[in-house]
């Protein structure tokens, strides 16, 4: 008798849950773990710059989206983005990250920053419903989970309330990151279809890493430790049994 499928939903979000686990393991959160002033937090200058992209990603999906399936879930979550950029300024504004009138472009963006936030925007205007669903919810909104928690306790430990756009994180991801995954076709993950899903979710994964890495300035050679390409190997491991392109490890 041959066995029924495992629904693409369930492994789905236990590969990405495996993704989570491994990504925790950056040393960025050591970091934040350890943060003891504001200064310990310049990278929300970068943050910005995800957030403007992030919101013009699930914007741009909505008004692409031609499928009926889709468009009311993408139409929510576009709408409860919408403000967030400019919630993060006046958060910013308020605490000294920035001047009354500076731009908040002012600091230009890493490399780093600018790839992930890259991905957004391709994955929204180029990429199929799936590998958008898998991309801007399943993976992105499943890490900021795990982002959002330990800095918005930082935060209030360091009288830096994290209000606002802080605040609204830790609610809203939970419910993003499986928004529309229950549409997303059926097949298994050995599958072509089912490859594919796997590899986006690692493309998206290896940029977080390497992000939060470049935010907390560790060096991406190898060193004592945890590195961002150790990092990066066991989220390729997870799924290929080796990492399927050596270009991402800066070998």
């Amino acid at each position: 008798m041959k066995s029924s499928p495992i629904p693409v939903k369930q492994w789905l979000k236990k590969l990405q849950g495996e993704y989570r686990n491994v990504a925790r393991q950056s040393a960025f959160y050591g970091k934040i773990a350890s943060a003891s002033s504001a200064r310990d937090f310049q990278w929300v200058r970068q943050l910005y710059y995800l957030s403007c992209d992030f919101t013009a990603a699930v914007a741009l999906r909505y008004g692409n989206c031609q499928d009926p399936r889709f468009r009311d879930a993408f139409a929510e979550h576009a709408s409860e983005e919408l403000t967030h950029p400019a919630d993060l300024v006046v958060w910013m504004r308020e605490f000294g990250f920035m001047g009354a009138n500076e731009d908040p472009m002012s600091i230009p963006q890493n490399l780093e920053t600018l790839a992930l936030a890259s991905y957004f925007l391709r994955s929204a205007v180029r990429q199929p419903i799936p590998h958008q669903i898998i991309t801007l919810n399943l993976m992105i909104e499943g890490l900021a989970c795990d982002f959002y928690s330990p800095v918005n306790a930082k935060l209030g430990e360091l009288g830096l309330t994290p209000r606002g756009y802080w605040a609204v994180h830790e609610e809203a991801d939970m419910k993003h990151e499986i928004l529309g995954l229950d549409l997303i076709p059926q097949c298994d993950p050995d599958s072509p279809a089912g490859k594919s899903y796997a590899q986006t979710a690692w493309e998206v994964a290896s940029l977080w890493v390497q992000v939060f890495e470049a935010w907390g300035d560790v060096p991406l050679e190898p060193a004592p430790g945890t590195s961002s390409r150790k990092i990066i190997r066991l989220l390729a491991c997870l799924i290929f049994g080796r990492a399927p392109h050596d270009r991402w490890l800066f070998a």
